[in-house]
């Protein structure tokens, strides 16, 4: 037992035997004069002193009273209290938050078993103007928190009401130091902020081609198309030209067998083979390899390939028909499973057949559809726009037709890609891209989603291809070389 408690508890029955005592006098003044043992002179002295007893017993009494209460209550205090405070062991930040940057909450990971707390989602570019002077509005901690110096000479009581300077931390993270309420158990952390170096809607081609004089007999149209992870391009009266797509700067040739020529109509992808039609032949080919082709068994009436779209392959081909006026031949869309065709709609003269650019793209609620651009067979006199077809299967080819100062502006070779969501468009004039949500509406970018300074502008005639790591690949006749750039917030870990 304490010495407080010993003293409390001496203090408070002291009090109790003198209330006690008090009590016990009283009762015997007041027996003696209801026995009629006094004087009437002692009487009248009683009888005062009967008063002043009466006051003094209810206070006594209640003295008494809170007495015993408090003896009982410092006994059973004081003997059950050994002297010994044990304190928590703790030293873990259970969550950590920081102000919001641009009017956003960033979320933080801590990692218990490597003593790290960084966010993963990083904060845009600029946010180090911000985070340089910041508020830690959450630190649920059982201890207290010191913070390392930048030199690492101190350590310096945390307080999160006052600002902190977090700029810098991705490449020298701030030590904290959680100390637990015993004194003795302690852990380190890391505080890693993580900001974006790039702009995230840049596109990124890096300071120069990735390769050069890469197929130096290649002029004119070409095709290219990847195919097992190797970027295949075809232009007439030249070798294939091959690379992987891992690499891009050694390219290596070799020469077609099966083909007519290599003045490639169409090229696709379709059931894991390629297939392709030629320049001045009604024929499909196939090949399994790129190099080697075969007749596809598809019939004598081939126009060309548009693009694949979930199990079939879209086509123009050529159809007799026989009416009124007799036998005649048109051009109708046309759908193939590998083996047989189904026929449809007559093909309009506004219909792009030279020199198409296809995309694939699932739609919100899981649809595959397909948008289409490329040249013309005739020129049309007030042709000022590219204008995108599209096409869902089991449906009709629909032209995305708007208002000209909404179209996308006349091309010559343009591409279609859908990329990061949005589609685009560009042709051999390198000047600008064109930017759509739904492909009718246009826009021209003017800034960030750019072409490298060196080829903007520079008509070329060129071939194009996104990999799977959504890489755009352009391959160009005029200077012969190859640029590679990249969305960088599809380089992002979140997106």
């Amino acid at each position: 037992m304490s010495h407080f408690c010993l003293v409390f508890v001496l203090h408070a029955f002291l009090t109790l035997i003198s209330s006690i005592k008090t009590l016990c006098l009283s009762i015997i003044l007041y027996k003696t004069y209801l026995l009629n043992a006094v004087s009437e002179k002692m009487f009248l002295f009683l009888r005062l002193v009967n008063k002043h007893i009466s006051f003094t017993m209810r206070i006594k009494l209640l003295s008494a009273i809170v007495s015993f209460l408090l003896i009982s209550f410092s006994m059973s205090s004081c003997l059950g209290d050994n002297g010994t405070i044990e304190y928590s062991s703790n030293a873990l930040i259970q969550s950590f938050a920081l102000d919001t940057v641009k009017g956003k909450n960033y979320l933080f990971t801590i990692d218990q078993l490597r003593g790290r707390i960084y966010n993963q989602d990083s904060m845009p570019v600029g946010s180090d103007t911000i985070i340089d002077k910041i508020l830690i509005t959450t630190l649920s901690v059982s201890g207290v928190v010191t913070v390392r110096n930048y030199d690492d000479t101190a350590d310096t009581l945390l307080n999160i009401s006052d600002s902190i300077n977090l700029a810098g931390t991705m490449e020298k993270p701030l030590v904290m130091k959680v100390w637990a309420p015993d004194g003795i158990n302690q852990k380190e952390y890391s505080l890693e902020v993580r900001v974006h170096q790039q702009q995230p809607d840049s596109l990124d081609w890096g300071t120069a081609p990735i390769a050069s004089n890469y197929a130096p007999g290649v002029t004119g149209k070409q095709k290219s198309i990847i195919y097992n992870n190797q970027i295949y391009l075809y232009a007439n009266g030249q070798p294939v030209y091959i690379t992987s797509v891992s690499d891009g700067k050694s390219w290596r040739n070799a020469t077609v067998a099966g083909l007519p020529s290599t003045d490639l109509t169409s090229l696709v992808l379709f059931m894991g083979n390629l297939y392709a039609t030629v320049e001045g032949s009604t024929k499909a080919y196939v090949s399994t390899d790129g190099i080697n082709w075969t007749d596809a068994g598809l019939g004598d009436e081939m126009v060309v390939f548009i693009s694949p779209i979930n199990d079939i392959l879209t086509a123009i081909r050529t159809v007799e028909e026989t009416g009124a006026n007799g036998t005649a031949t048109k051009e109708r869309f046309c759908n193939t499973d590998g083996s047989t065709w189904t026929v449809g709609d007559t093909v309009p003269e506004t219909f792009p057949q030279n020199n198409i650019s296809a995309v694939r793209y699932t739609t919100s609620i899981g649809v595959e559809n397909l948008l289409v651009v490329g040249n013309t067979v005739h020129a049309f006199e007030n042709d000022t726009t590219t204008v995108p077809w599209g096409y869902m299967e089991g449906q009709e080819w629909v032209a995305l037709n708007t208002e000209t100062r909404l179209a996308c502006p006349k091309f010559e070779d343009p591409s279609i890609i859908y990329y990061g969501g949005d589609f685009y468009i560009f042709g051999n004039s390198f000047t600008n891209f064109y930017k759509s949500v739904a492909g009718i509406i246009w826009n021209e970018v003017e800034e960030n989603f750019l072409f490298p300074e060196t080829i903007r502008d520079q008509e070329s005639d060129y071939s194009m291809v996104v990999d799977d790591e959504n890489r755009i690949w352009i391959m160009r006749d005029t200077p012969n070389e190859v640029w590679r750039g990249k969305l960088n917030r599809l380089g992002f870990l979140v997106q």
